[in-house]
């Protein structure tokens, strides 16, 4: 059986959102689940730091580069 989570904890976005990016960073920051719908054959790649967990060493913990901010 499958985790269930409160709808508060999990956001669900379509890849056409304005607000895309800027639900991904609040997810990273505040460690919500995000969901994304739709998703074809092609990615966007903004998105691959993400998905790719490139996480940066940084003092005793680590950050991800999404575009130009460091979260």
């Amino acid at each position: 059986m499958g985790k269930s989570f409160p709808e508060k904890q999990l956001d669900v976005c379509k890849l056409s959102a304005s607000n895309l990016m800027r639900n991904i960073e609040m997810g990273v920051q505040f460690g919500k689940w995000i969901l994304l719908e739709n998703i074809g054959t092609e990615i966007d790649p903004s998105l691959e730091p993400i998905l790719l967990q490139q996480k940066i060493k940084q003092g005793k913990g680590y950050v991800i580069k999404i575009g130009e901010k460091t979260l």
